[in-house]
């Protein structure tokens, strides 16, 4: 985890993949389940962060890498990456050019990208070509850092919307690893200052602005805590039980504190947790049927990135103001004035 009064000097390592994925009417190598795209290209930009408007960019990195499983170029994937199946006769195999990239990363960096499917398909490359699917313990999603700060909102946006929205100048096409790295980069580097620039406003704010930490997560972290309820004769009492559960940090085992308490965003319950050595997690439980028509509590822990925290921080604060409208109103009788779900 970064602190906040310990940001500079910091590298941002961006990168973006290309990758070819199954054909569906032909025979697969292998199961599109465990290897649902081949990477065939890897590109980076370093970004070197010295203070608050001070950065520099360095010369993109590209390699291009020779499938071994999806060796026949998928039309769809062919029409927006403008690549044949000719092109995949070249390149290196990918565990030498992961390796090259790796060295080039070096050490003590921030891996970022746009949005977080890179990531799983480098994890099941890795799986796949037997190396470890660790990978560097930070990671920034981009996507909603940018939300946050451009717009103040969690809606997905495209690498093209965030290039049209700060007027960065667009020198290439789209869909290129390398070319996308770049403009990657360049919108991080203007969300940043975007960032430090509300943060200067709200310096001790952490409601109105979460710190910059809080965008980053550790991508290995993908353990998970599943539980269930005994079967109840109603939804309400299965809900009850499974509301009960002691959750702790399904690494360290520690008990979690609580960031938001469970309450109910429609017929899911949602939660958000801090475990002090592995970041954030939220709750989700909902009640499901049996074949004998009863009920039982469903319940998930999980890690979670910044954008998906601030999601179930943003339910909670529906909640909250639903909750004083409610009790602001005149038409709502005294027994429900001040009446909130306690879960």
């Amino acid at each position: 985890m970064i602190r906040e009064d310990n940001l500079f000097p910091m590298t941002f390592v961006v990168f973006d993949m290309e990758w070819n994925q199954p054909i569906p009417y032909m025979p697969s190598p292998v199961d599109p389940k465990i290897l649902p795209g081949e990477i065939i290209e890897i590109g980076a930009v370093k970004l070197q962060m010295l203070s608050e408007k001070d950065y520099v960019l360095s010369r993109p990195f590209s390699i291009t890498v020779r499938p071994q499983y999806y060796r026949i170029m998928n039309r769809q994937v062919s029409r927006v990456i403008n690549k044949s199946t000719d092109d995949l006769k070249c390149g290196m195999p990918f565990p030498e050019a992961y390796s090259l990239f790796q060295e080039w990363c070096g050490e003590d960096y921030v891996l970022c990208a746009w949005g977080d499917s890179d990531i799983s398909i480098l994890k099941s490359n890795l799986k796949i070509h037997g190396l470890t699917s660790e990978i560097n313990e930070r990671f920034l999603d981009i996507q909603p850092l940018f939300g946050r700060v451009a717009e103040n909102t969690s809606q997905q946006r495209s690498v093209a919307y965030a290039v049209d929205f700060y007027k960065i100048p667009q020198t290439d096409d789209f869909h290129s690893a390398d070319k996308d790295a770049w403009y990657e980069t360049r919108i991080l580097q203007e969300s940043l200052i975007d960032y430090f620039s509300i943060k200067e406003k709200n310096p001790d704010d952490e409601q109105a602005f979460p710190s910059l930490r809080t965008y980053i997560s550790n991508p290995n972290l993908t353990t998970q805590k599943k539980w269930r309820s005994e079967a109840f004769p109603s939804e309400k009492d299965a809900i009850r039980a499974t509301l009960g559960e002691i959750l702790c940090c399904p690494i360290c085992d520690e008990k979690l504190q609580t960031e938001i308490p469970w309450f109910s965003s429609g017929r899911t319950y949602l939660s958000l947790w801090q475990c002090p050595q592995h970041s954030t997690m939220s709750g989700k439980i909902r009640a499901k049927k049996t074949p004998k028509q009863e009920f039982y509590g469903s319940g998930q822990l999980r890690f979670v990135n910044g954008n998906a925290a601030r999601y179930v921080r943003e339910k909670w604060q529906e909640k909250v103001e639903g909750v004083k409208k409610e009790a602001e109103s005149p038409e709502i009788d005294s027994e429900n004035e001040t009446k909130c779900e306690q879960m």
